[in-house]
């Protein structure tokens, strides 16, 4: 019989204080998922050396997460999203922003903020407080003791009208850039932002772990003996089934033995998964679709810790 397990791992989430409005840019995401309180993002900076036609975008566009248009002109595509803060690579370049979502979806990159790290002498690397524009040191952010996969993370704080609106963020070495999708079934809609999609090892130890963003997108940053993932349970709306679907099969979240395949023979650079990962929403009187991509022989519990 299947036992349905939870991973430790410590959730480094973030954090959001006040409120506010106004601004530019705009993607539609399901209205009231992110409830209209400004959070801080991780933009991946669009550098014009990476551009087919470097000027014929504007600073704004190229700043902008959800230009595809931009996205089209990169020489390497793949450098191009909105990450997790908390997988920032080593010399790796990101522009903050503090954003709001508008009951309709619409994304709004605020005007006026001000960013400060608790990095305050730019050990980790180096911030401009007016743009959001910060550069990755080459020195990762160090663990706690007795911690060898979670580090310390550092505070980026936005000013804006007044009120101060933080995020964790933390620095890794240049490990394997994953780059995957979790989208509604059915709708392809992008429902599951704040979902922690997690990475194991051969052994079946929880090596790191990333969040999905506002467009169903995640970039993790994961060592190389990574092998498998799968999506943390206790983080998937409870409109939709604790499990998901990847390539054709279908695996329980939470289940020790549920693990979904990483491509094989990862190096450090970038790739991405090899489909999308599906999560269904829940059907009334219907179950949990039964698993076929996993071992029903169950395992040992790990129990999560929040904080």
């Amino acid at each position: 019989m299947k036992q349905v397990q939870k991973f430790s791992v410590a959730l480094l989430a973030m954090l959001a204080i006040g409120c506010g409005g106004g601004g530019n840019g705009s993607v539609h995401v399901p209205g009231g998922i992110l409830n209209g309180t400004p959070r801080v993002e991780a933009i991946v900076k669009v550098l014009r050396t990476n551009l087919m036609h470097p000027s014929l975008w504007t600073d704004a566009q190229l700043a902008d997460p959800t230009n595809m248009a931009v996205k089209a002109d990169l020489i390497n595509p793949t450098v191009f999203g909105v990450q997790d803060p908390n997988d920032i690579e080593c010399n790796e370049q990101i522009t903050f922003q503090l954003v709001s979502y508008a009951s309709d979806g619409t994304r709004n990159i605020l005007p006026g903020v001000t960013f400060v790290s608790s990095d305050a002498t730019g050990v980790y690397g180096n911030l401009a407080g007016n743009t959001g524009d910060y550069l990755a040191g080459n020195a990762a952010t160090p663990p706690p003791p007795g911690n060898t996969m979670i580090a310390t993370p550092l505070t980026l704080s936005a000013m804006y009208n007044g009120t101060q609106y933080s995020a964790l963020y933390q620095l890794k070495i240049d490990q394997v850039r994953v780059l995957g999708t979790v989208l509604a079934q059915g709708t392809n809609a992008d429902q599951l932002v704040g979902t922690k999609v997690q990475f194991f090892n051969s052994a079946g130890a929880l090596v790191d772990s990333t969040t999905v963003q506002f467009d169903g997108s995640f970039r993790a940053s994961v060592p190389v003996v990574a092998t498998s993932f799968t999506i943390l349970a206790d983080t998937i709306p409870d409109s939709f089934y604790h499990s998901f679907n990847y390539l054709g099969l279908q695996y329980d979240a939470g289940v020790v033995t549920c693990f979904a395949p990483l491509p094989t023979g990862l190096v450090t650079g970038t790739t991405s998964l090899a489909g999308t990962i599906f999560v269904s929403p829940r059907v009334a009187n219907q179950g949990t679709p039964p698993s076929t991509g996993c071992s029903d022989s169950g395992g040992v519990a790990h129990i999560i810790h929040k904080r």
